[in-house]
This record gives C-alpha cells, sequence and structure tokens, in this order.
C-alpha cells in the first residue's frame, strides 16, 4: 500500500511552506505569485492529493471539524437529523464526527470532552439530559443543542414547536367530534418534548388535573383495566394521542391484546411520522416533524456563530415548523 500524500508533501515537493499549501487550499490566492500557484496546482494533481480538515487545522490551526453528541443512536427521529447536519457540514467545508452518549450522562460528558481535545471548531448536543448542571457549564459561543431543551436555556437550542403542534392538533381532533381525548405517553419527567407536548395538549382541552394522561410504564393488569374501562364506558368519541413513534406502537400493540380495534372503537393519533405509520391501515393521523430541517438549521446557526466569532449572550430557542399529515386513524 502507497503511502498516503500529506499536505507537508505537497510543501515541500513545491519548495513553500504548509501554510501556503492551507492558503491555496482554502482559495486564499492574494499573497502568492501565479508561479507558485501553478506549481502547487501541479503537485496536487501529480499526487493525487485529497485535502482533509484536520490537514488543514495542522496548517492553521483551524480545524474545520464539527462534532456531534448523540443521546441514543438508535432512535429513527435522531438519524433524519444526523443527515441535515452532515450535508450542511459538507456544504460549507466541514467534517463531522458523530458520537453516542446510548443515554448515558456520565458518556455524554466524556463524548464532549474527548471532542474538545481533538479541537472541533464546534458541538451540536442531543443531550441526554439538557437540564443536567454539566450542560449549563458548555459554551454557547461554540454549541448548539437539538431536540431536548433545558428548563432554563443557556445553549442557543433548535427544536421542534412542540408545544404549539400538540395544541393545533388536539384542536383537530375535537373538531372530528372526539370528546374523550388521552395523552399516551412514556414517563415525562425530565424529558422536555414529551413535557412540552403535555402542556399543548392540556391547553388545548382546558385541563387543570392529569386525569387524562396515561403513563405506559409496563404492561399491568391495573392499566388494562384503565384502557378497557375508557372504550367500555365512552359515551361518543374516544381518541388517544400519543407523544411519539415508539409509544404509539408500544400503545397499539397493548390494545391490540385486547383486541381494541382503531379506529372502530377508538381514534389514535401520534406525534412523529415514521415510515411503517403510512403502510398500516389504516394510516395513522400525524404530527410530522422536519428532522431534517433541525439538522441543517441547527449546523448553519452553529457556523456562523463560528465564523462570525459573534453570538446573543441570551441563549435563544430556535422552532422549527411541522406538519399535520392526515390519514384515516381519526
Amino acid at each position: 500500500m502507497s503511502k498516503k500524500v500529506t499536505i507537508k508533501d505537497i510543501a515541500v515537493l513545491v519548495g513553500v511552506s504548509t501554510a501556503t499549501i492551507s492558503h491555496y487550499l482554502n482559495g486564499n490566492y492574494g499573497k502568492m505569485s501565479e508561479t507558485t500557484k501553478k506549481s502547487i496546482e501541479n503537485a496536487i494533481e501529480l499526487t493525487n492529493y485529497r485535502p482533509s480538515a484536520v490537514a488543514k487545522g495542522l496548517a492553521t490551526n483551524e480545524f474545520r471539524i464539527i462534532g456531534v453528541v448523540i443521546a441514543d443512536i438508535t432512535n429513527p427521529f435522531i438519524s433524519t437529523v444526523m443527515k441535515g447536519v452532515n450535508d450542511a457540514c459538507r456544504e460549507n467545508g466541514y467534517a463531522v464526527i458523530f458520537t453516542n452518549s446510548d443515554n448515558d450522562i456520565r458518556m455524554e460528558m466524556k463524548n464532549i470532552n474527548e471532542l474538545r481535545q481533538q479541537n472541533v471548531s464546534g458541538i451540536i448536543l442531543d443531550s441526554v439530559s439538557a437540564d443536567n448542571p454539566l450542560v449549563k457549564t458548555l459554551d454557547n459561543s461554540d454549541t448548539v443543542m437539538v431536540d431536548r431543551q433545558s428548563k432554563e436555556v443557556a445553549i442557543d437550542t433548535v427544536v421542534s414547536d412542540n408545544e404549539a403542534s400538540t395544541f393545533r392538533f388536539i384542536n383537530y381532533m375535537k373538531k372530528q367530534k372526539y370528546n374523550q381525548i388521552f395523552f399516551v405517553s412514556l414517563p415525562l419527567t425530565g424529558i422536555s418534548t414529551r413535557e412540552q407536548r403535555y402542556i399543548g395538549f392540556k391547553k388545548a382541552l382546558s385541563l387543570v388535573n392529569d386525569d387524562n394522561l396515561i403513563i405506559l410504564n409496563g404492561e399491568s393488569d391495573q392499566l388494562k383495566k384503565k384502557l378497557q374501562n375508557i372504550i367500555q364506558t365512552k359515551q361518543g368519541k374516544v381518541g388517544f394521542f400519543t407523544v411519539n413513534g415508539p409509544t404509539l406502537l408500544r400503545f397499539m400493540e397493548l390494545m391490540n391484546s385486547m383486541n381494541f380495534r382503531y379506529p372502530q372503537d377508538y381514534g389514535i393519533g401520534s406525534y412523529e411520522d415514521l415510515d411503517w405509520m403510512k403502510i398500516l391501515k389504516p394510516g395513522i393521523t400525524c404530527i410530522r416533524q422536519d428532522s431534517y430541517g433541525i439538522g441543517k438549521s441547527a449546523t448553519n446557526h452553529l457556523l456562523n456563530k463560528i465564523k462570525s466569532k459573534s453570538y446573543q449572550e441570551l441563549a435563544r430557542t430556535i422552532e422549527i415548523p411541522t406538519e399535520l399529515i392526515y390519514r384515516d386513524s381519526l
């Protein structure tokens, strides 16, 4: 296997400094002669040299690399966010390093520290716990959070319009004559996306208590009895709104085990639009997040902060609009 050509090899071949080669690679030709420029061009063509972000960084002390810290890489929502991040980085000439925290806050901080040691230009964080005190120590000048947000926003954060879109969806269910509507979720506490969607739900129904909240925490007999009672004693139309795709799947498995079918026995809608939700018969009416847009927006916002070397002292939340997808489950 032949040795990989480096930026130093090109510099030696041409007889100039690595900084000059880096200026050429970045399109900064102002301080070099046409002869030098042509010599560098010929050397790169001759050696088939392909510059890397790391090589450029070694020459200029400017590492064009974005680190991404993901809470759970198996989450289907985050995979499209990552594509948005990757595409935006590539369009702007940045490389990307992805890390997975596996829903472990200690691993998350380890990943952040290791990325810092690699001199990344900035970090995009999908946090395990946005309210963890350690997260608040991060620098807003070169960090952007996605998906989850802290109660007191200390880092610029890009999210879906969770509360507002849930409010609109529940009002749509009301227009479809659903007079009993329940919010189905995994445990809410500490997960901002679930909490904000629940706030939108309660506002739409003017609720002051949690009587319409159903938490899926195992398939207990008590939970089955509660659902059976809701269906069997309903007066009018009963509907359920699930907080995300995985919750929808668990809820439907539970209802199927009791031989309840939608939309005959109940109506069902969900936050999140996963591929299998349109294949079901009937398909699931849902809120579609622009996860790709979240990834691109977060990356472009981060790069703007890095390039301009300026940012607002007061961290802000950037909400990406969602779309209501109409199918036949309601």
